[in-house]
C-alpha cells in the first residue's frame, strides 16, 4: 500500500513538474512558432532554449537585416503605450507639416499637464522646435500641438492616428490621444509597437530627433532659450548602439521603451510594455544579449579595405581608391547559410573637386539572398584640389604634366627628324653634286686623252 501511494505521489509530482515546466513555453509557442511560421508576413524563428526572462509584460525584438521576431513575450496582448505614442505623433507631424512653420499654441495645449516643455498658451514655436519638445521631454503639450496643427482638433487627430496604425499593419493598436496619457480605450501591443517605431525611425527627421541627447529651443514671444535633453540613458553611451528611441512612463510600475538599435550592422527594434523603471534598462541589455545569439554575423569585408575608384570630376586627380568606413557584416539565421551573401560596389558619379578625405564617395551594399541587408560607406583617404582647366576634359594634372612633357619631347623629336632629313638633303645633295662633278672630270679627261692620241697621229 504504501509503495503504491509513494508511486502514485511520483507520478503527480513528476505531471506537475512537466506541466510547470510546459506552461512558460507556451509563450514560446505564441511568440516564435515553429517551422518558421509566418507573423503579419515576417518569418519567425527561435526556440524556447536560452531565452531570457524579462519584467516587461509584453515585449518584441524584430531584427531588421533578416526580417524575424527573434524575441516576443505576449506579443498580442494589449498594454498602454504611455508616452511612446508619440513616436505616432511626431511621424504624423513630420509627414504633414512644413519643420519650419510656426505654430501657436493654444490655450488647451498649454494646459496639458504632467511631463511637459512648459508651453504657454499664445507661445509661437516652430514644428521642429515642437518635436523635440515631443520626443526629449516627452512634453504632452507639444504633442498636443502637433495634432491641432495637423488635425485642427485632438479627436481629429487620433482618427488620423488609428488610421495610420491601420495602414502600417497594426491589428490591436487604439488612440484615443496623441501624447499617451492613461485613457480607457487608449492600447497597443508589443508587436503592434513595435511596427509603428520601425516606420516612425525609417524617417530621417523623426530618427534624428528621437536620437538627439538635447536641443536648445531658442527664445520665444513668451519664454527665455531652453535646454532639452533625452531621458534615454543609452543615447548617452556611444558604444550602446541604441540609435534613437522613445520611453513612456506613468509610474515606477508602468513603463514603456522603444529602442533602433544598430551595431556592426545589426539592426533592431525592441518594444517593452508594462515594465518597471528599475528593470526596463536591464531588460533591454538582456534582449540585446539574447539577440546576439540567435543572428550569425557574418563579417564580409573589414575596414580600410579597398574597393574599386572613384571618378573625380575637375580634379587635380581624377580618381581615386575607394575604401570601406568600417566592417561591414551580414547577419543570418543559425539556420542561413553563408552562401547567400553577394556584394555590390556602387560609386557615386557626382564627385566633384574641391573634396577632402574622409568624403564618402559610395556605398557597398550586402545582400542576403538577393535582399540588400547592410551598407557600408567607401571613403577617399586624401584631399583633393581643383584642377587645372585641363580636369574638365578629364585630364589630372599629373597626367597633364607628362602630356605637356611627352609634347615638347614629341616637338623636339619632330624638330630632330626635320633637322636629320635636311642634312640629309644636303649631303644628297653634295654627293650628287660631287657625282656630276667627278662624271664631268671623267668627261673631260676622256675629252683630253681622246686630244691627246689625235696630236700622236
Amino acid at each position: 500500500m504504501k509503495k503504491v501511494l509513494k508511486r502514485t505521489i511520483a507520478v503527480w509530482t513528476m505531471a506537475a513538474v512537466l506541466v510547470l515546466g510546459i506552461l512558460p513555453g507556451a509563450e514560446v509557442l505564441h511568440g516564435f512558432g515553429f517551422g518558421g511560421d509566418i507573423f503579419g508576413g515576417m518569418q519567425v524563428f527561435g526556440s524556447e532554449t536560452k531565452r531570457p526572462s524579462v519584467t516587461a509584460r509584453g515585449a518584441v525584438v524584430y531584427c531588421r537585416n533578416t526580417g524575424e521576431i527573434v524575441y516576443s513575450k505576449n506579443r498580442d496582448v494589449k498594454y498602454s503605450p504611455y508616452s511612446i505614442t508619440k513616436l505616432m505623433t511626431v511621424l504624423l507631424a513630420v509627414q504633414n507639416l512644413p519643420l519650419d512653420k510656426e505654430i501657436t499654441v493654444s490655450a488647451e495645449a498649454a494646459a496639458q499637464k504632467e511631463a511637459s516643455m512648459n508651453l504657454k498658451e499664445g507661445e509661437i514655436l516652430t514644428v521642429r522646435d515642437l518635436i523635440y519638445g515631443a520626443m526629449l521631454p516627452s512634453g504632452n503639450d507639444a504633442a498636443y500641438a502637433l495634432a491641432e496643427a495637423v488635425s485642427g482638433s485632438k479627436e481629429a487627430f487620433v482618427k488620423l492616428m488609428n488610421k495610420t496604425a491601420e495602414n502600417i499593419g497594426c491589428e490591436n493598436t487604439q488612440f484615443k490621444n496623441p501624447h499617451g496619457m492613461k485613457e480607457k480605450g487608449h492600447y497597443t501591443t508589443a508587436y503592434d509597437m513595435m511596427l509603428i517605431t520601425k516606420a516612425a525611425l525609417s524617417d530621417d527627421t523623426v530618427r534624428k530627433a528621437a536620437g538627439a541627447v538635447s536641443y536648445t529651443v531658442k527664445k520665444t514671444n513668451k519664454s527665455k532659450a531652453r535646454k532639452l535633453k533625452t531621458h534615454i540613458s543609452f543615447l548617452e553611451d556611444k558604444n550602446s548602439g541604441v540609435y534613437a528611441g522613445k520611453t513612456g512612463y506613468w509610474d515606477d510600475t508602468s513603463c514603456s521603451i522603444a529602442l533602433g538599435y544598430r551595431k556592426d550592422g545589426l539592426q533592431l527594434f525592441v518594444v517593452l510594455l508594462g515594465d518597471t523603471a528599475e528593470e526596463r534598462s536591464r531588460d533591454v541589455d538582456k534582449l540585446l544579449s539574447y539577440t546576439s545569439s540567435k543572428v550569425e554575423g557574418v563579417k564580409v569585408i573589414g575596414k580600410n579595405k579597398e574597393e574599386g575608384k572613384v571618378r573625380i570630376k575637375h580634379g587635380a586627380k581624377t580618381s581615386l581608391k575607394a575604401y570601406t568606413a568600417e566592417a561591414g557584416y551580414a547577419y543570418l539565421p543559425k539556420e542561413g547559410s553563408k552562401s547567400l551573401i553577394s556584394t555590390k560596389t556602387v560609386m557615386r558619379s557626382d564627385v566633384e573637386a574641391p573634396v577632402k578625405a574622409g568624403t564618402v564617395v559610395g556605398t557597398m551594399e550586402i545582400y542576403a539572398a538577393d535582399e540588400l541587408v547592410n551598407q557600408v560607406d567607401l571613403i577617399i583617404r586624401e584631399d583633393v584640389e581643383e584642377g587645372w582647366f585641363t580636369s574638365y576634359l578629364g585630364i589630372s594634372n599629373f597626367a597633364a604634366v607628362l602630356i605637356g612633357i611627352g609634347a615638347v619631347i614629341f616637338l623636339l623629336l619632330l624638330l630632330w627628324i626635320s633637322a636629320m632629313r635636311a642634312k640629309a638633303r644636303r649631303i644628297k645633295k653634295r654627293r650628287r653634286q660631287q657625282k656630276i662633278m667627278e662624271i664631268a672630270m671623267e668627261e673631260i679627261r676622256r675629252e683630253q686623252e681622246q686630244r691627246e692620241r689625235g696630236w700622236r697621229f
